[in-house]
């Protein structure tokens, strides 16, 4: 169903993982999708890459425009954020899900003065920094469209927000990215604009691919399997819902995990499949 017709999106980290599966989905579902990320082309290093998230929609049915965008350069989002003006005029949804996972797997469960201090850059600048300035950079567009048609802003997020998980600036990153879209939330409230955390559980995502090719699957075992794990278009799927409820404002300001949209709006991942998620507290 093309519930997005007509509408504009920029996902921020689309290359791979998270952002690519809601990229592939806001395409799907009818929006024109702009694609940004660091890795413009395919390459032997790393599996993802910006055109092979626009080949992907194209093949969907859905429109993409490749952007190269480094989410630490605050010049590249702000000309990135100007080009959809000028092409759109509006901007109806904002997905922040840029997280630089190359290096991370060798920063999990370490005491935070053992971390290199870049730790701290890598995740907090890199991610909940990054978000902060494409808000920012966005609120006109995204303003223009609230006035008429609605928009949104999701925020990938976690619960390292609430919890320890993985390591110290894991767990501040996303705090003050889910302080940030309560805030946010304030500033927008009765302006059209809904801002949204969005909670993944454990994602099938190209790096946990790598690991059960290698044979290491014991960790998700309690999910039923690998085949039991949440996929990055189920949370796409979360995003298109979100976005295609004229009622979306009631849910801003606050975080979700994607199982609890998925059983609210009645939709599955590309399998067909639910998935359990934490009760709230």
């Amino acid at each position: 169903m093309q519930q997005l017709s007509g509408r504009v999106a920029l996902v921020l980290g689309a290359s791979r993982g998270i952002g690519r599966g809601i990229a592939l989905e806001l395409g799907a579902a009818g929006a024109h999708v702009h694609v940004a990320g660091r890795t413009l082309d395919p390459g032997a290093d790393r599996p993802g890459s910006v055109m092979s998230t626009v080949a992907d929609v194209e093949a969907l049915g859905g429109r993409a425009t490749p952007v190269r965008c480094d989410a630490t350069s605050d010049a590249d989002i702000a000309s990135l954020v100007e080009r959809i003006g000028t092409e759109h005029g509006a901007l109806h949804v904002l997905v922040n899900s840029v997280f630089d996972a190359s290096s991370f797997g060798a920063t999990i469960g370490k005491p935070f003065w053992e971390l290199p201090i870049d730790a701290w850059h890598d995740i907090v600048d890199v991610g909940t920094r990054s978000a902060y300035v494409a808000s920012v950079c966005a609120a006109p567009l995204l303003l223009a469209a609230g006035a008429s048609d609605g928009a949104l802003i999701v925020n990938v997020s976690a619960l390292g927000a609430r919890k320890y998980l993985y390591n110290v600036p894991y767990g501040v990153g996303k705090a003050a990215l889910d302080k940030m879209t309560a805030d946010m939330a304030h500033d927008l409230r009765d302006r059209g604009v809904a801002v949204v955390s969005l909670w993944p559980n454990v994602t099938r995502t190209e790096g946990i691919d790598a690991e059960i090719l290698a044979g290491h699957t014991e960790r998700f075992e309690r999910f039923g399997g690998a085949d039991g794990l949440e996929t990055p278009r189920y949370h796409g799927r979360a995003v298109v819902a979100l976005a295609a409820d004229p009622d979306r404002t009631q849910h801003s300001g606050r975080y979700y995990w994607t199982g609890e949209l998925g059983e609210m709006y009645g939709f599955t991942d590309e399998n067909g499949r639910t998935h359990r998620y934490p009760k709230r507290r």
